[in-house]
């Protein structure tokens, strides 16, 4: 009976492992011509945009994004969080009154700009101020990084199980 339990936690551990392979992600980055970088990451769904003027992060489905030097791209935003400087005044990416008429979008415009499309506005002003819109300078793709997969915990798991029919099997043991 003790080979049965043995065996059949091998094959388990065995089939696991199997199919834990890891994920794979690309990260796309572009630098603006005026020195901001916008960042992708195609396996988690976030970006960043940075800049002397903007620092952003948000999440989106960019599973289909495949980057390239002149990319067309339109992407409807999971969310948006950060700051934008106008005029030396710091503004917060809103959603006017509410509305889902105006979501946040990451999208080109053609002759390599990209526009992160969102409502900016003080919050202790009633001043709303538009996209942010800059031209792509530089393009790089960081190659694709293993990323760990969810399996690899599942096979951790039963590992321990295993350890654990091991010890129940010597105290039955030492017992008899």
């Amino acid at each position: 009976m003790a080979n049965w339990t043995t065996n059949a936690a091998i094959a388990l551990a065995a089939s696991t492992m199997a199919a834990s392979a890891p994920a794979s992600a690309t990260i796309f980055e572009y630098t603006m011509t005026n020195g901001d970088v916008l960042a992708i990451n195609t396996a988690n769904g976030t970006g960043s945009w940075t800049g002397e003027a903007i620092k952003t992060s948000f999440t989106g489905d960019f599973s289909s994004f495949t980057g390239g030097a002149n990319p067309s791209f339109k992407f409807t935003l999971g969310s948006l969080t950060g700051t934008r400087k106008i005029n030396g005044k710091t503004f917060t990416p809103t959603n006017v009154n509410g509305s889902k008429s105006h979501p946040y979008m990451l999208k080109t415009q053609g002759q390599n700009k990209v526009n992160l499309w969102a409502w900016w506005t003080n919050p202790h002003s009633s001043k709303i101020f538009g996209d942010y819109v800059k031209t792509i300078g530089e393009y790089k793709v960081y190659p694709p990084v293993d990323v760990p997969a969810p399996g690899a915990l599942g096979l951790f798991g039963l590992a321990l199980i295993a350890l654990g029919f091991g010890r129940r099997r010597r105290s039955r043991l030492a017992a008899a």
